[in-house]
C-alpha cells in the first residue's frame, strides 16, 4: 500500500436497539433493547436487524444483550440465559448471510450508562462479567465492553473474561469535552489500559480501544490525542443523540433520548472521513445510526480503497 494511504477499514454494525423500535419492537423504557430477547415474537426481528446490518456491509455485528443487566433487574441466571440467546441469535444472522463476518459480545455497563457515579463493588463486577462471558462464549468471536464510563468498569470486564481466549475490544463513552464520563483523559486512561492488560490480564488481547455512545464532535477530539497512542488501532462509532445529562437514567425516563437533526448520514460519513484521516481502523455507529448509514460509509470507503 501506497505511503501515507490507511490501511483497510473494518465496519462495526449500528445502533441495534433504536432500529429495534424502528421496526416495530416496543420501546419499554425498564427493558429497552432486551424486550427483543424477553420476547420471543421478537426474535425474527432481532435477527433481522442483525442481517441489515450485515448486508449493508457491516464485518462485525453486537450481540443484543446490552439491556440484560442487574440495573436493569435482570437476576444472574437470567443474564446468563439471556446472554446465551443473543449470542445463538447474532451467530445465526452471521451465519445465514454473511459468514465471513464476527459476534461481538456486548460486556455493558452493570448498573447505569453514562454513570461513572454507579458502579458495583469490582469484584462483584468481575463475577457478572463471567457470567456474561461463559454465556456468550460459545457464539462470539470476541467481546466488546461498550459504553464504558470509568477505566474500573473496563478492568472488570477485562478481568471478567480473561479465561476465554477471545480477543477484547474496550470502547469508552465520553464527556462533550473529549474525556471520559469518569473525567479522566484519554490518554491517561489507555496508557493505564495498556498497563493493566500487561500485567494484571496478559491473557487478553486487547483489540483496540473505541469510543461509542458519545457526540461525534467529542470522539474527534479524542482521536486528536491518541493520534500516535502505542501503536493500538483506533476505533470510533458515535451515536446521533443530542447530548446526554449527567444524572441520566433509563428507568426515569420517560421517552427516548432526542435525536439529533443535523446528523443525517451524509454529515456522519464526514466524520468518518476525518476519523479514518486521523487513523481510525474501525468505523460503526450506536444509537440512531442504521444500516443506511453503515451502507454509505461502506460505499465512500470503498471508493477510498479502504473497503472492497
Amino acid at each position: 500500500m501506497a505511503a501515507n494511504v490507511p490501511p483497510a477499514v473494518e465496519l462495526l454494525d449500528g445502533g441495534t436497539g433504536e432500529e429495534l423500535f424502528r421496526c416495530g419492537v416496543p420501546d419499554d423504557r425498564k427493558l429497552w433493547s432486551a424486550t427483543a430477547l424477553v420476547h420471543s415474537q421478537y426474535h425474527d426481528v432481532l435477527t433481522q436487524v442483525h442481517a441489515a446490518f450485515l448486508d449493508a456491509g457491516s464485518d462485525l455485528v453486537t450481540c443484543n444483550n446490552y439491556g440484560v443487566t442487574p440495573g436493569v433487574g435482570f437476576r444472574e441466571d437470567d443474564i446468563a440465559r439471556y446472554c446465551e440467546l443473543a449470542g445463538r441469535l447474532a451467530r445465526r444472522a452471521v451465519s445465514t448471510h454473511k459468514p465471513t463476518a464476527r459476534v461481538c459480545g456486548s460486556l455493558p455497563p452493570l448498573l447505569e450508562s453514562y454513570r461513572p457515579d454507579k458502579l458495583v463493588e469490582f469484584d462483584d463486577g468481575v463475577h457478572l462479567y463471567s457470567v456474561m462471558g461463559a454465556a456468550l462464549q460459545p457464539h462470539v468471536d470476541m467481546f466488546l465492553g461498550e459504553t464504558l464510563s470509568t477505566i474500573d468498569e473496563a478492568k472488570m470486564a477485562l478481568t471478567g473474561v480473561q479465561d476465554y481466549g477471545k480477543p477484547v475490544l474496550v470502547s469508552f463513552t465520553l464527556r462533550s469535552d473529549g474525556a471520559l464520563r469518569s473525567g479522566d483523559s484519554v490518554v491517561d486512561v489507555i496508557r493505564e489500559l495498556l498497563r493493566f492488560t500487561t500485567f494484571s490480564t496478559p491473557s487478553v488481547q486487547l483489540y483496540a480501544v473505541l469510543f461509542n455512545c458519545s457526540l461525534p464532535e467529542a470522539i474527534s477530539s479524542a482521536l486528536h490525542e491518541i493520534q500516535a497512542a502505542d501503536g493500538l488501532t483506533m476505533k470510533a462509532f458515535a451515536n446521533r443523540l443530542t447530548e446526554i445529562a449527567e444524572d441520566w437514567a433509563l428507568a426515569e425516563s420517560a421517552a427516548p433520548q432526542a435525536m439529533r437533526t443535523d446528523l443525517d448520514v451524509a454529515r456522519y460519513v464526514k466524520y468518518v472521513n476525518d476519523w479514518v484521516n486521523m487513523g481510525a481502523q474501525l468505523i460503526g455507529g450506536c444509537c440512531g445510526i442504521g444500516p443506511e448509514y453503515i451502507a454509505q460509509i461502506h460505499e465512500t470507503l470503498k471508493q477510498r480503497g479502504l473497503r472492497t
